[in-house]
């Protein structure tokens, strides 16, 4: 589909419903707004986020009741947060990335150049990256807290004379004016944002030195500490479908994690694709996968299913018309083939997903099937 295509990022992701439930949708980033689709390869819109003036915050703890290694938050210019559940921490980090410099883009847009940044007056060279990384830093960095204007709260917010304080007590800039020069530069690159309050006051795209709010675009609190750069909610499933892919209620097979991701997989007693995340491990060396929504469970008791890659084999699928002709579009399908007989389909985003997964598959079965 043309749409997604054009996309700078797209897959599955899970969302809060009006009850709080989760729902897998598929997401697609465009240059100043994030759509959300009821299905891949749908022309179904169930809403879009305009994402300038949001800010990104990743991983997040903010949930008690939700699985925190996967979760991200964007914060809207009117104080909403919405928070999404990816397929693991690489899809997380992925998506964090892409937004942020979506956020930071649109931010940059709209400043009005300064004079330049005299760098000869500060103390040190350190590059963007690094200064970003190290304001952003849970121990050192500056500090990030809940402010209260006029009978509103904004949330991870820092006054503007904090940052300066910052750079001068870790002796990055000589002083305030300095520090305010410095400051100036990272808002006007949208590395930071003023916060829009509910006042009447109007967003300045001059940096101030006072008590002011701004927010980070985009905050990493990964241990990885790179920043970021670079109507239909009813679950129309029939019971039938829902225990399709249900296995023995138990613990997850923890084994190391090679890749893991939202994926859809066709069904075996219906038509139609059902979105699971799926993990591909070590020890046991197999595939296993479960129902989108169980990945947001702190609980990892859930149905789940484990499929053992010894004596399996991954092939590419062939997309059929109806007629059973071979069609000319592009098919980002693999096909797990069981010594048993069983056949799971999978469909992945993209050709370059594809052959992550099924280079990783092929590689991982092999060592299944050599004795030790």
């Amino acid at each position: 589909m043309d749409k997604e295509q054009s996309g700078l990022r797209c897959g599955y992701l899970l969302i809060q419903n009006q009850k709080k439930k989760w729902k897998a949708r598929w997401f697609v980033l465009c240059e100043d707004r994030l759509c959300c689709h009821h299905k891949y390869n749908k022309s179904v819109l169930l809403n879009t986020l305009h994402l300038s003036g949001c800010a990104v915050t990743s991983p997040c703890n903010d949930l008690p009741d939700t699985s925190h290694q996967s979760l991200l938050k964007i914060c809207t210019p009117d104080g909403e947060e919405i928070y999404f559940q990816s397929g693991g921490s690489e899809d997380r980090d992925g998506w964090a990335h892409a937004l942020g410099a979506v956020i930071r883009s649109l931010t940059t847009s709209h400043q009005i150049s300064q004079d330049k940044m005299p760098f000869q007056d500060f103390r040190t060279y350190a590059n963007v990256s690094e200064i970003i990384g190290a304001l952003q830093d849970p121990d050192a960095g500056i500090a990030t807290s809940n402010h209260l204007r006029c009978g509103i709260l904004y949330k991870n917010c820092f006054k503007g004379s904090d940052i300066v304080d910052w750079l001068l007590r870790w002796s990055l800039v000589r002083n305030r004016d300095n520090g305010c020069a410095m400051a100036q530069t990272l808002l006007r690159l949208g590395h930071f944002q003023q916060v829009s309050l509910k006042d009447g006051s109007t967003v300045s795209p001059k940096f101030s030195d006072t008590d002011r709010l701004y927010r980070f675009t985009s905050i990493n609190l990964s241990s990885k500490r790179n920043s970021f750069y670079d109507s239909t909610d009813s679950d129309s499933s029939s019971s039938d479908e829902e225990d399709e892919d249900a296995g023995d209620v138990a613990r997850p097979k923890k084994g190391r994690v090679l890749k893991q991701a939202f994926l859809a997989k066709k069904k075996n007693l219906r038509k139609g694709w059902r979105v699971v995340k799926v993990t591909l491990q070590d020890s046991p060396k197999g595939l296993q996968y479960y129902r989108a929504i169980y990945a947001a469970c702190i609980d990892d008791k859930f149905p789940f299913k484990m499929a053992l890659l010894e004596g399996a084999v991954v092939t590419e699928a062939i997309k059929l018309s109806s007629k059973g002709a071979t069609t000319k579009s592009p098919s980002y399908r693999l096909c797990l083939r069981l010594p048993k007989g069983k056949t799971i389909t999978f469909q992945m985003k993209d050709e370059q997903e594809k052959q992550e997964w099924l280079s990783l598959l092929q590689q991982t079965s092999q060592m299944a099937d050599t004795p030790m």
